[in-house]
C-alpha cells in the first residue's frame, strides 16, 4: 500500500531491459542513463537514484534502467570489466532510445528528456540528435576518457552539472551552445560524496524553470 507522500517505482521490463518506472504528469518524462556498466555502473548507482527520487517528488515521470549484460537485464555488454574507457556506445544508445519509446507511450507526452551521469552523460548525447529527446541533461561528463566535442552541436534545451572537484571532468574543455546552462556543485567530487541532494535539486529545478505548473505529484 502506497500512503500519500510516498513515491514506489515500479519494476517493469522494456524490451530485454530491467528497469524501476514511476509514473508522473508533467512534463517531460525522464529517463535516466547509468554510469559505466564496466565499473558497476547500474540503475541503483546513488546519483541514479537521488536523480530518480527528486524527479519523481517534482512529479516527472521517470524511468532508469540497466543496459543490456548489467544486472538482470539480458545481454552482453561490450566493454570489459574494470575498463574506464568509453567507447562503443551504439547498444546503450539503443537501450536509452527504448526506454524513451516506453516512457512516450505511457506518459502520452511527445518527447523525452535525456540524464545521464557520468558514462550515461555520453550516452545520452550521443542520443540528443533523435527526435524522441527534447531535452538533455548531462551529470559530471567524463571529459578524460570521452570527446564531448558535439555539445557545441546540441540545438535543444541543455543542462550541465559538474562536481567542483572533478578530476574526471575539466568543465573548461566544455564548448557549450549560448542557450546551455552549466551549474558547478561545490565541495563535490565525480561521485558527489557531497552534495548529492544538491545534484537533484538542481535538476529538477531547471526543468521548473521551463514549466511553472505546480503539481502535486501522483504518490503511485
Amino acid at each position: 500500500m502506497v500512503l500519500a507522500g510516498q513515491f514506489l517505482e515500479r519494476s517493469v521490463v522494456v524490451g530485454d531491459l530491467d528497469a524501476l518506472y514511476h509514473r508522473g504528469r508533467r512534463d517531460p518524462p525522464c529517463a535516466i542513463a547509468a554510469p559505466h556498466p564496466a565499473l558497476g555502473g547500474s540503475m541503483l548507482s546513488p546519483v541514479v537514484a537521488e536523480l530518480a527520487w527528486a524527479l519523481t517528488r517534482a512529479g516527472h515521470p521517470t524511468m532508469r534502467f540497466d543496459y543490456r549484460g548489467v544486472g538482470a537485464s539480458r545481454g552482453v555488454s561490450r566493454h570489459p570489466a574494470g575498463s574506464q574507457m568509453i567507447a562503443e556506445l551504439q547498444d546503450e544508445v539503443a537501450d536509452l532510445r527504448q526506454v524513451c519509446d516506453h516512457l512516450l507511450a505511457t506518459s502520452g507526452m511527445a518527447s523525452a528528456c535525456a540524464v545521464g551521469y557520468s558514462f550515461g552523460a555520453a550516452v545520452a548525447l550521443e542520443a540528443a540528435s533523435d527526435a524522441r529527446v527534447g531535452q538533455l541533461i548531462l551529470i559530471a561528463p567524463p571529459t578524460r576518457f570521452y570527446d564531448f566535442v558535439m555539445v557545441s552541436e546540441v540545438r535543444k534545451p541543455l543542462l550541465i552539472v559538474c562536481a567542483h572537484h572533478d578530476s574526471w571532468c575539466d568543465r573548461a574543455s566544455l564548448s557549450l551552445p549560448a542557450e546551455a546552462r552549466l551549474e558547478v556543485i561545490p565541495h563535490s567530487d565525480h561521485f558527489f560524496s557531497r552534495g548529492l541532494t544538491e545534484v537533484g535539486k538542481t535538476v529538477a529545478g531547471w526543468l521548473r524553470d521551463g514549466d511553472p505548473l505546480e503539481l502535486v505529484p501522483d504518490p503511485e
